[in-house]
């Protein structure tokens, strides 16, 4: 089932306070906010109307809702002030917080109808919450303020459901191999840059200091995705294709006996290992801080707060490594932005995305914040020259891969409760074999199949 089992229990907190199940961290006011962060080298807050050419009327509040890092808070916050100063009548309270347990709260607040008035989603967000195309505001009724020719028109049609779109993409990406150089040099093991280089590497980290240092680390929910760049690479083919799964019994199999084959030969740590961490994300994990796990597969989008949260260290992109005849691994839309049909404010959350990611000025407060942008006019106006995402999303970009499916992307399968997460960790457990496993994923596809026709 989609996300919103459970909700109609959840609901009921509620009823205690409409606050406390919104994002935290927020301030009354983006201009608060603002003035509280320095501007370095940031565009001037007032200046030219661009993507705003039709005026809002009367006084309005609307809402923000977003996750992400300190930097990305900064920046999109620094873009709402500046917004309001250029629209005085325009009142936007932001929202936003870390991503853990963000998912959930979205979640109740469409489901009671109190959703901030600007969304930023997850890609499989719209089609698990939207399945009929009436949980948004069709966004082609405010063309007028929020420009969709600059957005390519196959990203429209993705996100158009029974003919109402149903949000516009932030960025593209896909996930690099990042590697902490020091640590490898320390132990004397090159970069890889195939399989067999990684598997090697893992033996040699095994080796030094009683095994308390890995080549690689991956956070539980997300060492499926690693699983695929394996399966792509050796098969050469999407994960689903005109809603039928294309990996058989056999290869799914496969694919379960390589993670554990990652494990045995020490290049991941395992789910008990990870446990034992007690960090929900890898930056804040201080076997990652400190050195001791050496690699991540992880969006390129993403590279640059793990890299801030090294103690001391060199990180590099590394080479997509080779598995096998073709290129795999997925890429996907990071993000999107909807409104919910329920604004009273349509007109005005439009032009705030119009705003922070179609004009000039907004779009560089916020930089590469969310990654490399999806609005032509929004990109146009950066210089990501020395922007280690976008030196990545070049990267992988010019690797290839499948695009994400809205099977794999599926709750079913891919949320924090899902059967991807529970596969993963019942085999690391030793609860599961790889057979088990397979059995199970297939199930589970043929599930969120079902749940999207």
């Amino acid at each position: 089932m989609r996300k919103k089992l459970a909700l109609a229990v959840l609901t009921g907190l509620l009823a205690a306070s409409l606050t406390g199940c919104m994002p935290s961290a927020a301030p009354s006011s983006a201009a608060g906010a603002a003035a509280q962060t320095e501007k370095q080298g940031q565009p001037s807050e007032t200046g030219g109307k661009e993507g705003t050419s039709e005026e809002s009327e009367g006084e309005a509040t609307i809402r923000m809702n977003w996750w992400g890092g300190d930097s990305r808070h900064e920046a999109t916050l620094k873009g709402i002030h500046a917004f309001e100063e250029l629209h005085p009548n325009i009142h936007v309270e932001p929202e936003y917080e870390a991503y853990s347990g963000h998912q959930e709260k979205i979640a109740l607040a469409l489901n009671s109808k109190v959703a901030a008035d600007v969304l930023q989603m997850n890609m499989n967000w719209i089609f698990d919450y939207s399945p009929k195309g009436d949980t948004f505001l069709d966004l082609n009724t405010v063309s007028d303020v929020l420009d969709l020719t600059a957005y390519e028109q196959s990203d429209l049609d993705f996100y158009t459901i029974n003919g109402s779109l149903q949000a516009v993409p932030i960025s593209k990406t896909g996930r690099v191999f990042f590697w902490n150089k020091t640590t490898f040099d320390k132990i004397g093991v090159p970069i890889p840059s195939t399989l067999d280089e990684l598997v090697e590497a893992g033996k040699k980290f095994s080796e030094y200091e009683n095994g308390s240092y890995y080549p690689l680390v991956i956070l539980e929910n997300e060492k499926i995705y690693m699983m695929m760049y394996f399966l792509e690479c050796k098969y050469g083919k999407p994960w689903v294709d005109d809603m039928e799964l294309q990996y058989s019994r056999e290869e799914l199999i496969d694919g379960f006996e390589f993670m554990k084959m990652l494990e045995d030969n020490h290049v991941l740590p395992s789910s008990e290992k990870m446990a034992g961490d007690g960090a929900d994300l890898i930056d804040t994990n201080q076997n990652w801080i400190d050195g001791h796990y050496a690699g991540i597969y992880m969006w390129d989008s993403n590279l640059q707060k793990h890299q801030e949260a090294l103690e001391d260290g060199e990180c590099i992109i590394g080479p997509m490594l080779e598995m096998g005849d073709y290129h795999g691994g997925l890429l996907k839309i990071s993000q999107c932005l909807a409104i919910p049909a329920t604004t009273k404010h349509p007109k005005e959350a439009a032009m705030l995305i119009e705003y922070l990611f179609g004009s000039e000025e907004g779009a560089r407060f916020l930089g590469d914040s969310r990654g490399v942008p999806c609005n032509a006019k929004g990109l146009a106006a950066l210089d990501l020259s020395d922007s280690l995402a976008a030196k990545a999303n070049e990267h992988v970009m010019d690797w290839g891969g499948y695009m994400m499916d809205i099977v794999f992307s599926n709750s079913v399968l891919s949320s924090d409760d899902g059967i991807f997460l529970l596969t993963i960790q019942s085999q690391s457990y030793g609860q599961m074999s790889a057979e088990q496993c397979a059995d199970m994923v297939i199930d589970g596809v043929n599930q969120a199949i079902e749940s999207l026709k």
